[in-house]
């Protein structure tokens, strides 16, 4: 081997050694701080649930116990399924259209012919199934082993993310989300800025004239500060509850959303959510310099009555869904992530 080649090799083969070593490095049982006193978020809208956010000075969390508790990510997943297609070629881009089977489906959205986009955004179910055989279940599979994506179990039918043995904890979804916009999985910028737009949601300013003295680097609401909210919502109805044995059995509702939340100057431009190479710099550094900050966070909840065995079985309240978003932001305020109402 010349030392051409071992100039070339070297650098691959510490990669390889690195990557490892920054899984370790945030893991998701990693120490943070407990916040029981947010709990009441939950309690307010009749649900419980769990919130793991990764801030600049460290992660913060709402019911740590279930936080650490794995259960189907469900529509979550198609963010790595997304990144899978465009990683491999089966999608060239988010506009990849797949034709519509005629099948009438419970949402009118998903009744048609839809770009990987719409079907994202209205989260059509039969679109995403099909992408997964595209993907196949080995690389699908060997990606979710990399990003450490729970238990990285890709077999079972083929929506195994609604039905199947695969499970994630809110701690493993918001580290996920910490290293896709750090740039640490096995996925190009271009692609993970083309899946960031697809979570886009919501966008706004801070009220002007808001600073105050000795604010935090991460504090929201800052004078001529932007940000911009991306995430993913998903539902796991059937089976989605901590256990399968027969006795620990709830055919409990669980509803998840996950993502980040980033700042950016006024006058400045989103970033579409991603480091465009390798590990961005975070926290104060991060601030002073004018780059975009990101807060990865996720969130599951599921209504407070399904733990009633005697309640009806997956029942939830009428506002479960939005109840979601809705806790998230209300959570992500108290933290200063998110400007107040």
């Amino acid at each position: 081997m010349n030392l051409r080649t071992n100039l070339l090799v070297i650098p691959f083969a510490l990669a390889l050694l690195l990557f490892p070593a920054l899984a370790l490095c945030a893991a998701p049982g990693q120490t943070g701080t407990e916040r029981p006193d947010l709990a009441r978020l939950f309690e307010a809208r009749g649900v419980e649930g769990c919130f793991v956010a990764r801030t600049p000075e460290g992660i913060v969390r709402v019911n740590a116990a279930r936080a650490a508790q794995r259960y189907r990510p469900a529509s979550t997943f198609k963010i790595l399924n997304a990144l899978v297609a465009l990683e491999s070629g089966v999608a060239l881009d988010t506009g990849k259209v797949l034709l519509w089977d005629g099948v009438k489906r419970e949402v009118p959205l998903w009744n048609s012919d839809l770009s990987m986009n719409e079907a994202f955004r209205s989260s059509a179910v039969w679109y995403f199934v099909e992408i997964g055989k595209q993907n196949g279940r080995e690389r699908l599979g060997k990606a979710m082993r990399e990003v450490g994506y729970g238990n990285a179990d890709a077999s079972g039918s083929d929506q195994f993310w609604l039905d199947g043995p695969l499970r994630i904890s809110a701690d493993e979804q918001a580290l996920f989300m910490e290293r896709l916009v750090r740039g640490e999985v096995p996925f190009v910028a271009r692609h993970r800025a083309m899946v960031a737009r697809m979570m886009l949601l919501e966008e706004g300013a801070g009220p002007k004239g808001t600073a105050t003295p000795g604010e935090g680097p991460h504090e929201a609401g800052r004078s001529g500060e932007r940000w911009a909210l991306y995430a993913k919502t998903g539902m796991a109805r059937l089976g989605g509850g901590p256990g399968e044995a027969e006795e620990n059995f709830v055919d409990m509702p669980v509803g998840w959303l996950v993502g980040w939340v980033e700042r950016y100057p006024e006058g400045g431009s989103r970033a579409n959510g991603v480091e465009k190479g390798g590990v961005e710099k975070n926290g104060a550094e991060k601030a002073s310099s004018g780059a975009p900050v990101r807060i990865p966070f996720a969130l599951n909840i599921s209504p407070a009555a399904a733990q009633n065995k005697t309640a009806h079985p997956g029942a939830a309240p009428a506002p479960f869904g939005p109840a979601r978003m809705e806790i998230a932001k209300d959570l992500l305020r108290e933290l200063g992530v998110l400007p107040p109402k």
